[in-house]
């Protein structure tokens, strides 16, 4: 069957001709709205405005392809309900859907291919869309933020899944996501245009075939105007898991072989578990996982003569090598017999062409027919939609499974999607994408890429499944929603541990771009902590801090034994993560942003982060714009100074010397004591207090707390500033309770309890 393949038109070289192209036959006007949006067709495409105020943020969206007709049409959605729509017929047959639903502060918007042609439709990317963004402002003085960062628009090189553009002083912005990923890529081009913010939206398939007759969907597109865009960003991530039914496990504490012994070995795991279980354990890590080189390049009695030539890791994970001589089952054995959860790392999705053990016909084609490969590091992509390649990875995840392990790391997860490793890899970039030949010509590279990550999820549905990394190549970020349970956002970060800085700050860049994500569509993996000696006690809190802050999942890559005791208390303060609210203050202010805040509605937490490492940072910020009432005065407890700072009312003012951070605890002064902030951990309080209350007739404050057993509890209370306030007597319903001296703005009280439990303790006054 000959096969027609769409030319490439404007927007496939990144640009949308806005305002310029009329209908030859002007469908009806049609429009929908709901509290939050409404939309309006014109011409060539829509309208876009913010409800209530009606003002048109989004004055001009226009489609590639010619619209003939428009209908109004009701939208009954299996996961959004009842809404109102709008549905397109486009003059080469295509249809596109428009939808507002109740609940939801998007627009919603599919286009569906039809081939009205004797001949088979092939195409390996789609334009679907153009916008024109008004914000009120110059477009100088906007930012886009995407998967690349922020940037002006004039200079944003592309992103994948999502893209924000915001005015920085107002936070106010438009949010563009791509909602599903089951065929293809979702893409985003920011631009300027005649004095506007201009975004281009495109799908990457890795070929998309329509058979003549036949209609196949796309994907479905977000577009949505906010007051604040991080909301927007929340609210979009919100979405994609509700559309995915997402309901992720805990997130864990993890150990990592990898950063200080690459896959270690029997003797020292066992001793760091032994360790762990006692140390760190009751603090929160849980998982002890065990990564690359641990597996042999061939299985044990697998005959074969003379060298393999090897790409990157071996991809062979049937045996051990001698560093594991009593096989991987035993290890996972005994680390569960400590209470912990054993974990591993491999690639199921890639092999390698020229080792004996793989069959031929497992991997994915070049045109030419010779097996694709990543000559890189990555290896020879596995084509999931051959029953071998299915079988393959089947059998390589149940093998795995089967030993006891239950927490995978998965490297290389591009390999699925049979594309090459572009490490590192941040903003758009082109590449080839769609010559790949496989086994099933109907599915796209992406549907391959889901179909690898579904098989994992049926052959250990009870596994905790972290995906490693989205920096190899972004198209397999978002074709992992809904699939995953966290994600590394970032490259390897091994320097940090011996103090580069530009190592230190690098998960913090990256997951601060993916914030949003964090907790909603998966955990955000940043990589691990460094709290060695080779790598400065500053440096180390600034890393430890910013995980803690911002929620990310903890990893710790060292042997613990070998831990000075100050240094393996830095872990002990950021287990576990918290899950409260955390997100940047300056997101669309920087490109690094120095300041964020996380909260529980009793307690603000502050981070200040200096990303300079020589440099001082005079770093002032509005209360309100930290989210505190303006007109309030706001007693302030500094973690790592460890203690009180004078009260601020308007203006939180910090100097920060270079590399450093700082972590503040933040509350409005009360007229009667209160509990500002505590010992246990970075976040003073997020993951400890369960509950605080203050019996004015009795002059009581009480709470309760989750301690750990043998470790010392402080409470840092704030008194006011008028009246006399001296601690009388101090009780706890386990363990002790003793009252220190009192400072011009707060009193401690410490409580030290044998065991782990959660505590009632009470400080009258």
């Amino acid at each position: 069957m000959k096969a027609i393949r769409p030319r490439r038109c404007a927007a496939s070289s990144r640009v949308l001709v806005l305002g310029a192209l009329a209908m030859s036959h002007p469908a009806a006007a049609q429009r929908i709205e709901n509290d939050a949006l409404g939309v309006e067709i014109r011409e060539q495409g829509f309208t876009l405005t913010a409800r209530p105020s009606g003002r048109p943020v989004v004055p001009e969206a226009v489609f590639p392809r010619e619209i003939r007709k428009a209908e109004a049409r009701d939208q009954n959605h299996p996961v959004w309900g009842a809404g109102k729509g709008i549905e397109l017929l486009h003059a080469n047959g295509w249809k596109t859907a428009l939808a507002l639903y109740p609940d939801s502060p998007f627009l919603h918007l599919r286009t569906e291919v039809f081939n009205g042609t004797p001949s088979l439709y092939e195409a390996d990317s789609l334009d679907i869309l153009g916008l024109r963004v008004d914000l009120g402002a110059a477009p100088d003085t906007l930012r886009v933020l995407g998967t690349g960062g922020l940037a002006p628009p004039a200079k944003s090189p592309g992103s994948y899944t999502f893209c924000a553009a915001a005015d920085p002083a107002t936070r106010r912005g438009v949010v563009c996501g791509w909602l599903t990923h089951e065929q293809g890529c979702g893409v985003f081009f920011p631009r300027t245009a005649d004095g506007k913010v201009a975004i281009d939206a495109r799908i990457d398939f890795g070929r998309l075939r329509v058979r003549p007759g036949a209609s196949r969907p796309t994907e479905t597109l977000l577009v949505g105007i906010f007051d604040d865009a991080r909301l927007g960003l929340e609210a979009y991530a919100d979405a994609v898991a509700r559309h995915y039914a997402i309901r992720l496990k805990p997130k864990p504490g993890v150990y990592c072989t990898w950063y200080h012994g690459g896959a270690s070995n029997e003797k020292e795991v066992a001793e760091n578990t032994a360790f762990a279980e006692k140390q760190l354990k009751p603090f929160g890590l849980g998982v002890m996982q065990i990564d690359d080189q641990w597996q042999a390049i061939l299985p044990k009695g697998f005959r074969h003569e003379g060298k393999i030539q090897t790409t990157g890791p071996v991809k062979v994970f049937v045996d051990s090598k001698d560093n594991y001589p009593g096989g991987m089952a035993l290890t996972a054995k005994r680390i569960a017999s400590h209470g912990m959860t054993a974990g591993i790392w491999f690639m199921p999705f890639a092999g390698n062409f020229r080792n004996p053990y793989f069959d031929p016909d497992l991997f994915a084609k070049n045109p030419d027919g010779t097996p694709f490969h990543d000559a890189r590091w990555s290896g020879t992509c596995i084509d999931a939609t051959h029953p071998k390649g299915e079988a393959y990875i089947r059998q390589c995840v149940k093998r795995i499974h089967g030993w006891g392990y239950r927490y995978f790391k998965i490297d290389g997860l591009h390999t699925g999607a049979a594309t090459h490793n572009l490490y590192v890899h941040t903003a758009y970039k082109p590449q080839e994408f769609g010559k790949v030949a496989l086994h099933d010509p109907d599915r796209t590279q992406i549907q391959a890429y889901r179909k690898c990550l579904q098989l994992v999820r049926e052959e250990a549905p009870d596994t905790f499944v972290l995906g490693c990394n989205v920096s190899q190549n972004m198209l397999s970020m978002g074709p992992a929603f809904g699939l995953l349970d966290a994600m590394r956002i970032g490259p390897d970060n091994g320097g940090a541990g011996r103090g580069q800085w530009g190592q230190v700050t690098a998960g913090a860049w990256h997951g601060t771009n993916l914030y949003f994500l964090n907790g909603r569509v998966w955990h955000n993996d940043p990589d691990p902590v460094y709290v060695r000696p080779s790598n400065p006690i500053e440096r180390a809190r600034w890393m430890c801090s910013w995980m803690a802050v911002a929620g990310a999942m903890h990893t710790s890559s060292e042997f613990y034994p070998k831990l000075p005791p100050d240094r393996l208390d830095l872990l002990k303060r950021c287990l576990p993560s918290h899950a409260a609210e955390a997100r940047p203050v300056d997101l669309f202010d920087t490109p690094q942003p120095r300041l964020w805040t996380a909260r529980d509605g009793r307690l603000v937490v502050v981070g200040l982060f200096n990303w300079s490492e020589q440099d001082p940072d005079a770093i002032a910020c509005d209360a309100a714009r930290l989210g505190l009432d303006p007109g309030a005065t706001h007693a302030v407890f500094d973690y790592w100074e460890n203690r009180f700072l004078e009260p601020f009312r308007g203006v939180l003012k910090q100097t920060l010397p270079g590399g450093t951070c700082r972590v503040l605890a933040v509350r409005p002064a009360a007229d009667h004591p209160q509990l500002l902030s505590t010992s246990r951990h970075i976040t003073q309080g997020l993951v400890d207090v369960i509950e605080e209350a203050w019996d004015p007739a009795s002059r009581t404050l009480s709470g309760k707390s989750r301690v750990v057993g043998g470790d010392p509890y402080e409470l840092r209370i704030a008194l006011p500033a008028a009246g006399r306030w001296e601690a009388g007597t101090a009780a706890v319903d386990a363990g002790t309770i003793r009252v220190g001296a009192a400072d011009a703005q707060g009193i401690r009280a410490t409580i030290d309890c044998p065991e782990s439990r959660e505590i009632r303790w009470a400080v009258t006054f």
